[in-house]
């Protein structure tokens, strides 16, 4: 990719848990899928927080940072701000989200995250866009999950030769036991051919959480880990490109559960 289609391109926001496992995210649930797949804000119970940092492909210039917060509802329903920002002080991308996810039924659930996005160019100015994005997460069988998600289903661009990113996912998840989860999925950018990804997550620990995963486009391996502590959760992670090289990151969630 060329440094013109570079500033073109929009970064995706994704917690560390999901660049952890190769961007197979969108059956997460509670804060983290505040940044993936929004039905899964139902889960939240009571105030939650999240933040990730990345450094991309170890560029110093180059952040990836995105904070998200949330509150439950009611007893199958929540909400979240979240937001993102990528870049540098000549090229930089924020985005603004606001999310509901609720529970239509025990095993099936929707996400709606409103987004404002915008972008600054030193010597170019200022342009500002509204989309949207959509997710669903259905319980199949008890130990089998379904999660689906559309960002930006209109295609609407920031300006001309600036897109927002049109990307369709479609996640599984299979808990196989109260340790081991595998999950396999499918990503299609409108402007990209469809990539599939794997992922495992092994609870080593009841405080200790180790991910992995694949995704074949763009091609991508990454790993990380997750502690819990208390209230806390500490993510770290890394992703691997080809050519490119790796993308280190580090999170910080927090959830406290309503009595």
């Amino acid at each position: 990719m060329g440094g013109a289609d570079q500033l073109r391109a929009q970064v995706e926001p994704m917690s560390t848990t999901g660049r952890a496992s190769a961007n197979w995210a969108y059956t997460l649930k509670g804060i983290q899928s505040s940044f993936s797949n929004q039905a899964g804000l139902a889960e939240l119970k009571g105030f939650s927080a999240s933040a990730y940092a990345e450094q991309t492909h170890l560029l110093p210039e180059f952040s990836n940072l995105g904070l998200a917060v949330g509150y439950s509802t009611g007893a199958h329903s929540g909400i979240s701000l979240n937001f993102s920002s990528y870049g540098i002080e000549e090229f930089r991308q924020n985005r603004v989200g606001m999310a509901y996810g609720m529970k239509l039924t025990n095993d099936f659930g929707l996400g709606v995250q409103i987004d404002w996005y915008q972008t600054s160019i030193f010597q170019y100015g200022e342009n500002n866009q509204l989309s949207f994005r959509l997710g669903a997460l259905y319980r199949i069988f008890p130990d089998l999950t379904l999660g689906i998600h559309f960002s930006n289903p209109l295609g609407l661009e920031i300006s001309d030769n600036n897109p927002i990113p049109s990307v369709f996912n479609f996640d599984l998840e299979w808990k196989v036991s109260s340790q081991l989860l595998l999950g396999a999925g499918m990503v299609k950018d409108i402007d990209e051919d469809i990539g599939v990804k794997g992922a495992l997550h092994y609870q080593i620990h009841p405080n200790f959480n180790l991910m992995m995963g694949a995704l074949s486009h763009p091609s991508r391996f990454s790993f990380g880990v997750q502690f819990t502590i208390g209230d806390f959760g500490i993510q770290s992670a890394a992703s691997y490109h080809q050519f490119l090289g790796f993308s280190p990151s580090a999170g910080l969630s927090y959830e406290k559960v309503n009595d």
